[in-house]
């Protein structure tokens, strides 16, 4: 019944298709079964003539009467003929609308949906669960309208032969719930076929983007071979699937070809001897056969229909599986808006991923307007955590995150967002050009503040060098650009917002250190009544900061000067000592 609604609540926002389409499929029925029905007049008054049991002055009048007619039914089905055109369009456009809609709810989930969900799996649900044979967009319009447009041929013909003949439209029926029975039988297994070889598509997709994302790593380990062969596999498994779909779909459609010949035959035994006797006119003799012909299709498609319906479910829930998976969001509902971060401050926050393992515990500190501090600690101890919490894109387990002293949760995130540049450890670029990647969080700038940005972050020269300037078009993901380039590009990008809250991830990783400092002295000047948060694995980057928060042991040892920190902290010192990393890079 669910499915039901969802369908209903699609079709809702179509209402004057939906209309249509049902008064085109009326249409559509009465001139299929009309054809017969007129042919059986005009052979039976043709043969009325022949053999002179009626008298008509001008014999050629009551042709032309009867071809007039189906002139007219011939117009009406041009039009009809468009039906399955519109059914078609309807499709596509259904299509539209739903991966559309449905792209906008995945936007709006939290890190935890990418977690659990697979790239791969997300693309095929937005693609291929929904185009396509027998899919969900197939079968909101094709689907639906030719189970309508089967179960009134069915209806309709069926009542014409009655009418006709009950005693020949008994026998020519009788073959028709065998047809049934052995659909029925096949059904689960045509089920399961559907079923495995929608898992064998999500595989292959789960292959490729592995594949072509990794081409690196997989390149520098010389596992080309080996993935080559785990592709040819999910290859495989996905023909054998298919293979398994053709033959029961060739196997029903060769046992109703051999049953709808004997229901032929058994329309020209019986009805053949009805002709001899008498009882029926040759005109009925031709309706007969004509709409048992006609009949088989329907028959035969319904059950299949109602086993894509039954596949398109799947599909649907597979995509309400996306909408209805649950996000972590702030609920305050207030929406504050701020003009600037002045501060912001941790309030004994803790943090979890799942009930028991606390990544974070009672996290307390402040930062105000015009502060560079820097996050260190062991790997793992949470640090890149901390940063999506400020970011909001966590929430706390609890203890509060006050930014000007308002709670994050009362905050409308929107506006908050707009004034925060946050640049990952792992630089991430668009396809498109060097340009468009700088402007990307940008709707309107200034020359001046874009040449300022790429001056910041020494990418000025090494633009003039590309041959088509900042109009390169870089590859997915950057992969045209060196690690250096693509990290200096996002820092640029981040820049460009003018943001009040810069936060970096480890953004001197992919740096030089020769970089690195010209980075941090060329930030000096913008960095200026500015907060900024780093984490860095670079203890170098130290001197560039002010303060130093210290997680140990999922907890934060102050906010304070290097020199403090080293002199009142014995772990913070142990940590410095032991990785050595900073007197090696001074």
């Amino acid at each position: 019944m669910e499915h039901v609604k969802w369908v209903w609540r699609v079709w809702k926002e179509e209402k004057k298709f939906l209309f249509f389409l049902f008064f085109m499929t009326l249409l559509s029925t009465f001139v299929t079964v009309a054809y017969p029905f007129i042919f059986k007049i005009l052979f039976d008054n043709l043969n009325k003539i022949l053999t002179s049991k009626i008298k008509v002055e001008n014999p050629m009048s009551e042709i032309y009467r009867i071809v007039y007619f189906l002139l007219g039914i011939g117009i009406v089905r041009v039009f009809s003929g468009m039906y399955p055109t519109l059914r078609a369009f309807m499709n596509y456009r259904f299509e539209h609308k739903l991966r559309v809609k449905y792209f906008s709810y995945i936007l709006k989930k939290d890190f935890s949906f990418f977690n659990n969900f697979r790239t791969g799996d997300i693309v095929t649900r937005l693609t291929d669960d929904l185009s396509d044979f027998p899919k969900i967009c197939w079968f909101l319009c094709s689907g639906i309208f030719r189970a309508l447009d089967s179960s009134s041929k069915i209806f309709f013909c069926l009542s014409v032969m009655f009418l006709l003949n009950w005693k020949l439209a008994l026998f020519s029926i009788l073959p028709i719930p065998l047809m049934v029975a052995i659909f029925y039988m096949l059904s689960s297994k045509l089920y399961l076929s559907f079923k495995m070889n929608q898992e064998s598509i999500s595989e292959i997709n789960n292959q490729l983007e592995m594949s072509f994302s990794g081409i690196k790593i997989i390149k520098s380990y010389n596992k080309e071979n080996q993935y080559n062969r785990f592709f040819e596999k999910a290859l495989g498994i996905r023909m054998r699937t298919e293979m398994d779909l053709i033959k029961l779909n060739s196997l029903i459609h060769l046992i109703y070809e051999y049953i709808d010949r004997i229901a032929q035959i058994v329309v020209i035994l019986f009805g053949g001897m009805l002709v001899l006797k008498g009882e029926i006119s040759v005109g009925t003799f031709y309706a007969f056969y004509t709409y048992l012909s006609i009949l088989i299709y329907p028959v035969l498609d319904l059950p299949q229909l109602f086993v894509s319906g039954k596949q398109s479910f799947v599909n649907i829930d597979r995509l309400e599986e996306i909408k209805d998976y649950p996000v972590k969001t702030y609920k305050s509902g207030k929406g504050i808006k701020i003009e600037k971060i002045e501060s912001i401050e941790f309030k004994e926050v803790s943090f979890a991923y799942d009930e028991r393992n606390l990544i974070l515990e009672k996290l307390s500190f402040n930062v105000k307007k015009g502060e560079r501090i820097i996050i260190v600690g062991q790997v793992g101890g949470g640090k890149s955590t901390l940063l999506h919490l400020l970011s909001g894109f966590l929430i706390p387990k609890s203890g509060s995150i006050l930014i000007n002293g308002i709670p994050i949760e009362d905050l409308d995130l929107k506006n908050y967002r707009d004034k925060v540049g946050f640049v990952l450890q792992e630089p991430l670029l668009f396809s498109g050009t060097l340009r468009e990647n700088v402007l990307f969080g940008v709707d309107e700038y200034e020359k001046d503040d874009y040449e300022k940005v790429l001056n910041i972050v020494n990418m000025e020269e090494e633009i003039k060098r590309f041959k088509q300037r900042d109009e390169t078009i870089l590859g997915q993901r950057g992969t045209s650009l060196s690690g250096g380039q693509k990290q200096r590009i996002s820092i640029a990008r981040a820049l460009m917002k003018k943001p009040q809250l810069l936060i970096f991830d480890d953004i001197t990783s992919s740096l030089d250190t020769g970089n690195e400092k010209k980075l941090w002295e060329s930030l000096e000047e913008f960095l200026k009544d500015r907060i900024t948060i780093v984490v860095s694995h670079r203890l170098a980057t130290i001197k560039y900061m002010d303060k130093v928060i210290f997680l140990n042991e999922r907890k934060a040892k102050g906010c304070y000067t290097h020199e403090q920190l080293y002199t009142g902290e014995p772990d913070y010192r142990m940590f410095i000592d032991k990785e050595r990393e900073w007197k090696k890079e001074e």
